[in-house]
């Protein structure tokens, strides 16, 4: 039985996983805030840095990789839910390290 690796489908759910990060930390701002202006969510979003509150809105956002890792599963494309896997375990790292340090 030979493995076979796709890195471009892998890079692609890598990039997948970041993207649905990213929507769901700005997701996360207009349900938690009920903000929908732009220039209100980005406000909020540079204030949470300053109040290390960040690294919540990020673990939060990171919820939505779980719907698109599962999209991935459902539709047999195996190396972009791994990609989608790497970006989560990527992303709770980051977040251990600025929560920490």
């Amino acid at each position: 039985m030979e493995i076979k690796l796709n890195k471009k489908h892998i890079l692609i759910g890598i990039f997948s996983g970041f993207l649905a990060n990213i929507v769901g930390t700005i997701l996360s701002v207009i349900i938690l805030f009920k903000e929908v202006k732009i220039s209100n969510i980005f406000r909020i979003i540079n204030d949470s840095i300053s109040d290390n509150f960040i690294t919540k809105l990020i673990s939060l956002g990171a919820i939505i990789n779980l719907i698109v890792f599962f999209v991935f599963l459902k539709y047999e494309f195996e190396e972009r839910a791994r990609g989608v896997l790497v970006a989560t375990f990527i992303i709770a790292i980051l977040t251990i390290y600025l929560n920490n340090f």
